[in-house]
């Protein structure tokens, strides 16, 4: 029969596409998938309120091949002191009752504010896919109380893992364990049109926030670098989004908003170098940008800001730049210069060993390694079955 892999994941399935959703659709060609969505308002979204009974009484809905979904209600200020433990409670609530329709193979917890189910016996794996305390205020949380959850999801887990090494090292000596590497991954390259003429163009692909540094995009509107930039605006900061305003408006910059995966590839072909121009924070230095492996599995060599993930990717086709200065000078070299045919599959091939299949294997391999069969364990011991 085939196993379930519970997903409990950091944000909605129909949200912006990232860390947990592209690992979730590549761990459903391995068993099927229960994915459960952050706890989120009923007050704020009607699709939660109208599920809301049916998601307490553990019953997804099927949202794609292999995966059901489960979405976890909350009452209005489900972050608030007074209210956040009946959140937890209600999330707790509808994990177990939809485990006991199914036959849990593996719980991997992203959320930071979900505790692992105690009743659902299989092996958990807690996945750290951002710094979670760096990033509290920003996602309206308090410190305090994702502390206190990720200390107990450490401690529950039989395996922790991080997206960057960074991060790895922080959990590392905040949990008292090793915390294991789990990196980002990107989706597998795709055969281009080794026709395709790549244009003297920068692409800076991704969401446009607080993370990016501003100092280089200013350094690049003013050497009027061609930059063509796809992804939607999710700033908080007022002083953000009047930086972004303008530099948007610059006439060197075709902005594209949000655009579906097809045509963000569609435009990764025809583009000379990618950007990850990332500043140098805390939050930043845990991260792990996905838009750097995607640029290489397009074929687009990368300019990017000294972070310790970028560092790990490496190559030859990852230049990394220490001032503003330096990042738009190497940019205008690689704009120069585009890679022909054979280089963008030598580029391409080099992204072969970080796909998302990649990353589903070696997580559920990790979970392999740490299953136990103590008696009396409240571990599972059994594998993931094969589709």
């Amino acid at each position: 029969m085939t196993r379930t892999i519970m997903y409990i994941s950091g944000g909605r399935w129909d949200g912006i596409a990232g860390t947990d959703r592209l690992l979730a659709e590549a761990l459903a060609a391995r068993g099927d998938v229960l994915w459960a969505d952050q706890p989120v308002s009923v007050h704020r979204y009607a699709d939660v309120r109208r599920h809301a009974f049916r998601s307490l009484n553990g019953v997804p809905e099927q949202v794609a091949p292999s995966i059901n979904r489960l979405r976890l209600p909350a009452l209005p200020g489900f972050s608030r002191p007074l209210v956040r433990r009946s959140t937890e409670a209600l999330a707790i609530r509808a994990l177990a009752s939809a485990a006991h329709k199914g036959d849990i193979a593996v719980v991997v917890n992203s959320s930071p504010v979900v505790p692992f189910p105690a009743t659902i016996r299989a092996p958990r794996l807690l996945h750290l896919t951002d710094d979670w305390l760096a990033a509290a205020d920003l996602l309206g949380l308090s410190r305090r109380h994702v502390e206190r959850v990720l200390r107990a999801n450490c401690a529950m887990a039989d395996v922790v893992t991080a997206v960057s090494p960074g991060l790895a090292e922080k959990m590392t000596a905040l949990a008292g364990r090793t915390v294991e590497l789990l990196p980002n991954g990107c989706r597998t390259p795709a055969a281009g049109d080794p026709d395709a003429v790549r244009r003297p163009v920068a692409a800076l692909v991704g969401q446009l926030n607080e993370r990016l540094d501003k100092e280089i995009l200013t350094e690049l509107g003013h050497a009027a670098v061609p930059l063509v930039v796809v992804g939607p605006r999710t700033e908080r900061d007022p002083g953000m989004a009047r930086f972004l305003d303008g530099f948007l408006a610059l006439p060197s910059v075709d902005w594209r908003g949000a655009v579906p995966a097809e045509e963000v590839a569609r435009i990764l072909q025809t583009v000379a170098v990618g950007l990850t121009p990332y500043s140098v924070s805390e939050f930043n230095t845990s991260s792990f940008p996905l838009k750097t492996l995607e640029y290489l599995a397009s074929g687009v060599p990368v300019v990017a800001t000294d972070l310790p993930a970028t560092r790990w990717v490496g190559g030859l086709s990852v230049a990394i730049a220490g001032t503003p200065r330096e990042f738009v000078d190497l940019v205008r070299s690689r704009i120069v210069d585009p890679p022909g045919p054979v280089r963008r599959l030598a580029i391409q091939d080099s992204a072969l060993a970080h796909t998302w299949d990649v990353r589903a294997e070696q997580l559920l391999s990790l979970v392999g390694k740490h299953q136990t069969t103590e008696p009396g364990s409240t571990r599972g011991s059994r594998h993931v079955g094969s589709k």
